[in-house]
């Protein structure tokens, strides 16, 4: 079931009515609109359509708004009521709110708050569902599409919890962000949202590494420009382009401070303006951030806004480094063999048994990236038979490298010690390594038990 966003205005005044219609589609654009002007129909209404918030008059005939507001709570309780009338009496607006409505205005002129009401009941609506659609993903543990997950091969219990959190939330109106290493995968988890939300619509990549303010506002907003003769040009952005698509903005951490403040207005309005205009665009689009960064240290050094760090912090997916995926080594393994095969048109080598129990230590620093290299280069060297581990080993053999060396080189001060003192170091550190045990002691420094005995003797 779709994350509703459709809003019910109930109301026997067709003129009044025709007015907030248009009203709420200005001023909260992202909603969807539907009329109703007679109480009879309300019911029929909202069992065929999935709305999120009704607006409802107190005042009609046949149906009195109150008699509708306890039927709607008793049997759409997922719907949310704001009451919108010409009755002034707080009684009447007390006993409505104790009876489950969101909120009761009195019809005026100012309709600013009650849009703003609107809005806030709408994303209480959509927290209120991603909770239940979450508790019911993970309470089956099954996925309802599997197959928006064909990019992404693994068997890793994490990765597979990931999986059913991306499609509870892939319908919220919420961003999602994504973090992980490079080369971890983040890419394909977007582009699994895509298909999971919306995958008639465009999805839309806009990589953020190094671009500037001006240039990123001119990106996602477009540009429209008057010429002398009165004729007007346009230049569309990628939020009019996406519509209603996925907009998958990639390291966000990279992105300017005032170009984030930009972002902000665009997340928290749902609108933007483009360059040159003064007409607000609504924003339909799904949007999804991710970074390989800590935003929170960036955010704590003064570089990345906390009003856009909490908005992007809706749903969080954390993807694991390739070094904890260690029941995928053998499957991805094959699946790069197979795609390198097929690249460099040779037969496909066959990976040796124990390769991926070779590599379960390795650190694998640059993750799918490293590994696809790694069996590329694997497969170019292979004679079609069996496949050629030597990148693997070579790449093992460095990371042995950088890890040991440090450690076994033995590093002196500015000033030598003396070999007494260097004796009573070696004294020392061996009986702390072994918890004061003198044979233990005395093997570590290869020589006897008593020898060692009459050294320490000698020392004190």
């Amino acid at each position: 079931m779709k994350l509703a966003r459709n809003i019910l205005l109930v109301d026997d005044e067709a003129s009044w009515l025709r007015t907030l219609a248009v009203t709420i589609n200005r001023l909260v654009p992202e909603a969807q609109v539907d009329t109703c002007v007679d109480s009879r129909q309300v019911v029929n209404r909202l069992t065929v359509g999935d709305y999120a918030l009704v607006l409802l008059d107190l005042t009609m005939p046949f149906h009195s708004g109150e008699t509708l507001l306890e039927m709607i709570r008793a049997d759409f309780p997922k719907t949310r009521v704001i009451i919108v009338t010409g009755v002034n009496e707080v009684d009447t607006a007390v006993r409505c709110i104790k009876n489950g409505a969101y909120d009761y205005f009195i019809k005026t002129d100012n309709v600013d708050d009650l849009a703003r009401t609107v809005r806030r009941a709408l994303e209480v609506v959509g927290l209120e569902r991603n909770y239940l659609r979450i508790k019911e993903s993970f309470l089956s543990r099954t996925l309802s599409q599997p197959e928006a997950f064909n990019n992404i091969l693994t068997c890793e219990p994490a990765l597979l919890d990931q999986f059913r959190y991306l499609e509870a939330v892939a319908l919220s109106p919420e961003p999602i962000l994504i973090f992980g290493e490079s080369g971890t995968g983040k890419d394909e988890f977007a582009k699994s949202c895509h298909k999971l939300c919306c995958p008639d619509a465009p999805f839309i990549n806009v990589n953020l590494a190094g671009i500037g303010t001006d240039a990123f506002e001119l990106q996602l907003f477009g540009q429209l420009h008057t010429h002398e003769d009165g004729q007007v040009s346009a230049q569309a952005g990628v939020l009019h382009q996406v519509n209603t698509g996925l907009l998958y903005l990639n390291e966000i951490g990279d992105l300017p401070l005032e170009a984030q403040a930009k972002l902000v207005d665009v997340i928290e309005h749902k609108q933007y303006y483009p360059i040159g205009s003064d007409r607000p665009y609504p924003v339909n689009c799904k949007i999804i951030t991710s970074t390989q960064n800590d935003l929170l240290a960036l955010n704590q050094a003064g570089k990345f806004r906390s009003d856009l760090l909490y908005r992007l912090r809706s749903h969080k997916i954390k993807l694991p480094p390739l070094r904890n995926r260690t029941l995928d080594l053998s499957m991805l393994i094959n699946h790069f063999i197979a795609l390198a095969a097929e690249e460099m048109d040779l037969d496909a080598p066959q990976q040796p048994g124990n390769l991926a129990s070779q590599l379960a230590d390795y650190a694998f620093p640059g993750n799918l990236h490293e590994l696809k290299g790694m069996v590329f280069d694997a497969v170019s060297r292979s004679d079609g038979v069996q496949l050629n581990i030597s990148p693997f080993m070579e790449a093992i053999k460095e990371q042995k490298g950088d890890r040991e060396s440090p450690q076994n080189v033995l590093v002196f001060p500015k000033s030598l010690p003396t070999l007494a003192e260097m004796s009573n170091a070696l004294i020392n550190e061996a009986m702390s390594r072994t918890a004061n045990n003198q044979t233990a002691a005395a093997q570590m420094l290869g020589i006897s038990q008593s020898a060692l005995s009459r050294r320490m003797t000698k020392e004190k």
